[in-house]
């Protein structure tokens, strides 16, 4: 029994790879990946250097300011020009899966002015380079890879029947292990690849230690099954190879551009949301107005949010820096509400999209693999309010410095406060278990369908080979004349 199965194994290995194309287009999947990888690694240390010249670039510009202003000058004025880095240490999975690290900064370098402009403000994009995504390892496993799948198994017998060999191969195999052998050796051709893949991933970026790589290598395995499973219920129908290959890049098309671009139009419908650059207008203006306002009023609306300051007398004929960063805390104050209904939008398109994910099991995955990488939309929002923390001890450290109008040499830097990356949102379950659940179902369902289509053209084969051929012609032999 098993030299048999093994000698058919070897024997459908060779007719894969006998054309050459299944050769090109595994190593051409191996060769992206690789260079995906590769890539993932260059981003991480490109992360982790702007991290450290983030740190130094605040130390060297401490001392040039310290030097520079004479004793006498307040500390306040070295704040305005200072800037706080605030930089989120990259987990080694978003070198694999990048997410919205395309359109976002997890790295900050902020002022003690007012925040809200300041959280949006980074690099300008192309937005159309910025649509098309970036080329990383997740999207090699979970993008390309079901092609490699379709191109080798959509004509699984089709192929055998449509060469009139699928007959001739029921006298020595039974339908059922035949089937199984000819779909055993293209899962195993896929899963090496798909080891080499994660191993090359593994090796380039490193490994996080709390779980999550396991979770992450899990959710390619069942999409690979679930893709494997898509093809065996098409394959094994009564359609000829074209029509199969037809039905099957269809349905890829369909379950990775069509049904979650439906899906992310639907949820922009359903949840309005302000533009971030309203929140920076209306802190601007918040801002500005303060110029022309009595300065009781400014300090009026700053006590709101900090009376422990109340009892403290605003000097008139002079400028003082307690008052100008009340002043960019009012810009903060003017754009708060818009500010959290933007967050809150934000957070419920981020769980509807998660929720109506588990309709399109390829789509799940691919969120849950960018949740467990901490590089979606959910860990940015817990980046923002990490970094909303951080400048709000910043304030509160700063504001006896302030109101008392002290002499920067009289500044202990070294307890500035430092800031506490945001930790990950969810446990690797959390963000897991979901999208495994929806590829597994969604599998089991496909693998059912395709027994009972596979049982019912078996059998109608079966019935057609039985089918006795009608008797040959007679002819009678001209009588002579």
């Amino acid at each position: 029994m098993r030299s048999t199965r093994w000698r058919l194994l070897r024997l459908e290995w060779a007719r894969m790879f006998r054309s050459g194309g299944s050769t090109v287009a595994a190593c051409l999947v191996i060769a992206l990946g690789a260079y995906a990888a590769w890539e993932g690694r260059q981003r991480l240390g490109a992360v982790e250097a702007s991290a450290a010249a983030a740190e130094e670039g605040y130390r060297s510009q401490l001392e040039f300011l310290v030097g520079r202003y004479p004793p006498t000058t307040e500390a306040g004025e070295l704040l305005y020009y200072l800037t706080f880095p605030a930089s989120q240490p990259p987990s080694r999975l978003s070198g694999l899966a990048s997410g919205r690290e395309a359109v976002e900064t997890a790295n900050l370098r902020i002022r003690l002015l007012a925040l809200e402009g300041q959280l949006y403000e980074q690099e300008t994009l192309n937005p159309r380079l910025a649509a098309a995504g970036r080329l990383d390892l997740g999207f090699v496993l979970l993008a390309l890879l079901p092609l490699l799948i379709i191109a080798i198994t959509y004509d699984l017998v089709s192929g055998e029947r449509e060469r009139g060999t699928w007959r001739l191969a029921q006298l020595f195999v039974p339908s059922s292990r035949l089937v199984g052998v000819k779909t055993g050796a293209r899962i195993l051709v896929v899963a090496g690849l798909v080891v080499s893949l994660l191993a090359i991933g593994a090796l380039a970026t490193g490994l996080d230690g709390d779980g999550r790589p396991g979770w992450a290598a899990a959710l390619v395995v069942l999409h690979t099954a679930f893709w494997f499973a898509l093809c065996l219920a098409v394959a094994t129908g009564r359609r000829s190879s074209t029509a199969n290959a037809m039905v099957l890049v269809g349905a890829w098309v369909a379950l990775t551009f069509l049904a979650p671009a439906v899906l992310s139009l639907m949820n922009t419908i359903l949840h309005p949301a302000p533009e971030a650059l309203d929140l920076t207008v209306r802190q601007r203006q918040g801002y500005h107005e303060a110029w022309d306002l009595p300065r009781e009023e400014t300090m009026e609306e700053f006590f709101e949010d900090y009376p422990e300051w109340s009892d403290w007398i605003v000097p008139q004929d002079r400028f003082t820096w307690a008052w100008y960063y009340a002043m960019n805390h009012r810009g903060d104050q003017a754009a708060r509400e818009t500010s959290r209904a933007y967050r809150d939008v934000l957070a419920r398109r981020d769980a509807w999209a998660g929720r109506w994910s588990l309709l399109v099991p390829p789509l799940a995955a691919r969120i849950a693999l960018d949740r467990l990488a901490s590089s979606d939309l959910e860990a940015q929002l817990a980046y923002q309010e990490a970094v909303r923390s951080y400048h709000e001890r910043l304030k509160t450290h700063f504001q006896p410095i302030l109101f008392a109008e002290t002499p920067h040499p009289e500044v202990d830097w070294s307890r500035v406060p430092i800031f506490e990356p945001a930790a990950p949102v969810e446990a690797p379950a959390a963000a897991g278990l979901p999208a495994a659940a929806s590829l597994a179902l969604a599998s089991l369902l496909a693998l059912w369908g395709a027994r009972g289509r596979r049982a019912l053209s078996f059998s109608a084969l079966r019935r057609g080979s039985r089918t006795p051929s009608p008797p040959a012609p007679r002819f009678r032999s001209a009588s002579p004349g």
